[in-house]
């Protein structure tokens, strides 16, 4: 959730500072100036060899053009003398750049994968050398060409661009609220970071700024997302083992600590295949997340989870834990036929199949030595209530905690 809120966040703060700090950076000490200049030559590529580790072939290419496109906008702003038909080079470049990004950022996985890097970057290139031939050899039909597909006239702006790239922010803009994926985030970051670049060409700082910040964000998702990675389980969207462990360790004294587990899991993974298995651990997932009493939910591996409540109220806390066990009782889940059914039934919804999990509750006391001891003693518990017929929770004194009906209403013995 804090994740996706700062992907969100990021593009939003990109174009409010890359609109406001080109100003002030031009005032500032040039020292302060050439910070800013070297910033994107710094980050960007180690941003695209932390991609590469994280084994994110379509971040690194989305990073890679990005660079590419700043070192031809730096190359035509500091040295136009060097430039080969600079007008013509700078629109061919605000054609492509945004086009590349949007192209890349939706492309299958598959596409983009290890095996296919050599691909996109013969992709890459082969658009250099073919863009840089045509301002070479054909220097007046490219600019008419140029002219006549982007609708340039003198002293008009450029609404071809312009209307490409808010179409391109806009298709990025929604993908990365539908899809939540890193890709999309840095493919809109580019967007913008192309957007203000271009559009600040003339403007003192104002490529250097766009870039920057761009560089700056993007780090910052890879940070994230080594962050996501450690402590998060990518399945479930759950805190992790290592999450938990951490926690624990400077966690106040006293605390509960509930161990849960899915009864008769395997059945569902034998009979309806691993594709069924994890939507019941992300459907149980869902619904242990509202347990209350300030309870927060892990996933310790397999179909275990752990509930830590830093309440010392023994009966708040079992409260709490009864009443998602019954929410996950409830809950409608309908899967498909088996793997092993015939085809003309492969597509028939079976009867809704109920879940049910069994808990296990422990309290941190003085006797625990570690966060283990405290997770054994729960794994009893646990264990105890499955011996007893599973869906239901035993504390660790070992003694099984119903619910009964007084005057309608459920309360515990």
């Amino acid at each position: 959730m804090v994740f996706r809120s700062v992907q969100l966040l990021l593009p939003v703060l990109l174009g409010a500072l890359a609109a406001l700090l080109p100003a002030l950076v031009a005032q500032a000490q040039p020292l302060v100036h050439q910070g800013v200049l070297l910033l994107p030559w710094l980050l960007l590529p180690i941003a695209w060899v932390v991609s590469r580790l994280y084994r994110q072939p379509k971040v690194s290419f989305l990073i890679l053009i990005s660079l590419l496109t700043y070192s031809l906008l730096q190359s035509q702003r500091l040295h136009p003398e060097l430039a080969i038909n600079t007008e013509v080079a700078f629109w061919l470049l605000c054609l492509l750049g945004p086009l590349l990004i949007m192209v890349f950022s939706w492309l299958p996985e598959e596409m983009t994968g290890e095996a296919n890097n050599w691909q996109c970057y013969l992709i890459i290139a082969t658009i250099g050398v073919v863009s840089l031939n045509l301002l070479q050899q054909f220097p007046q039909q490219t600019s008419y060409w140029m002219q006549q597909l982007l609708a340039l006239e003198p002293g008009m702006p450029p609404v071809v661009p312009l209307l490409l790239l808010t179409l391109y922010l806009l298709v990025t803009g929604l993908s990365l609220i539908r899809r939540q994926e890193t890709s999309d985030g840095v493919a809109l970051l580019a967007l913008l970071s192309m957007g203000f670049g271009f559009c600040g060409f003339n403007t003192e700082c104002g490529p250097e700024v766009s870039f920057g910040l761009f560089a700056l964000m993007v780090v910052t998702m890879q940070v994230l997302h080594s962050y996501r990675l450690a402590f998060f389980d990518p399945l479930t969207g759950l805190r992790n083992r290592r999450s938990l462990l951490s926690m624990l360790l400077d966690h106040p004294k006293g605390y509960h600590l509930a161990m849960v587990d899915i009864d008769h899991f395997k059945h569902f993974n034998d009979a309806f295949g691993h594709d069924v298995g994890d939507e019941v651990l992300r459907a149980v997932a869902k619904v242990l997340e509202r347990v209350g009493a300030g309870g927060k939910v892990f996933r310790l591996g397999g179909e275990e989870f752990v509930v830590v409540f830093v309440s010392r109220d023994r009966n708040a806390c079992i409260g709490a834990l009864q009443a998602v066990r019954e929410m996950v009782a409830h809950y409608p889940f309908t899967v498909r036929q088996p793997l092993n059914a015939p085809a003309q039934q492969a597509a028939t919804p079976l009867q809704p199949q109920q879940i049910t999990v069994t808990i296990g509750l422990a309290q941190h006391s003085p006797q625990d030595d570690s966060v283990d001891a405290v997770l054994a003693r729960a794994d009893k518990a646990l264990y105890r209530g499955k011996s007893r017929g599973r869906n239901c929770l035993v504390v660790d004194d070992g003694k099984p905690v119903p619910w009964v009906t007084i005057g309608g209403e459920k309360r515990l013995v």
